[in-house]
């Protein structure tokens, strides 16, 4: 089984998370202070900590979730202790979807979902991924869903 595309998640939306949150929760100190004249300047130290903790896991979580594009099917890897693995075939495949919210837009990113034909549900969700490998992931994924094209055999409706 050939490796034609591996990608990692991007960690950059949780990262902006994780920053924003420790400006709030700064500014939301301060007032805090500053309405019960209180006088606790740890409390600084261990805001910045925790948001410098939400930054590390970031970066654990962008390096540990990623999805493989195989000549076979679409592989999915997320975890570090419980690794959940999961493999679509291309013939099992039903649709591919990519999504972007107005955030996702700004940071250059978006979500993948792969639906297949045996569950209700989406297979295959990725999301954070950045805008270039998502099209080049998204056309290698259609290519070999549909090699010649749309066939007859689609339904309007989803082409």
């Amino acid at each position: 089984m050939a490796v034609l595309m591996k990608i990692n998640t991007s960690g950059r939306m949780m990262y902006t998370k994780a920053i924003l949150l420790a400006v709030i929760a700064v500014f939301a100190w301060m007032q805090i202070e500053k309405f019960f004249r209180l006088s606790y300047p740890a409390a600084y130290v261990i805001i910045l900590v925790f948001a410098l903790l939400i930054i590390i896991v970031a970066f654990i979580r962008s390096r540990l979730q990623s999805f493989e594009i195989t000549d076979e099917g679409i592989t999915s890897r997320i975890g570090i202790i419980n690794v959940k693995t999961q493999f679509v075939p291309y013939n099992k495949i039903d649709s591919v979807n990519v999504s972007r919210s107005i955030f996702d837009r700004v940071f250059r990113l978006g979500t993948l979902r792969v639906d297949t034909l045996a569950t209700i549900g989406t297979e295959i969700i990725m999301s954070d991924i950045p805008s270039r490998h998502l099209e080049e992931a998204l056309q290698a994924i259609e290519s070999r869903i549909r090699p010649g094209g749309y066939s007859e055999g689609i339904p309007p409706h989803r082409r």
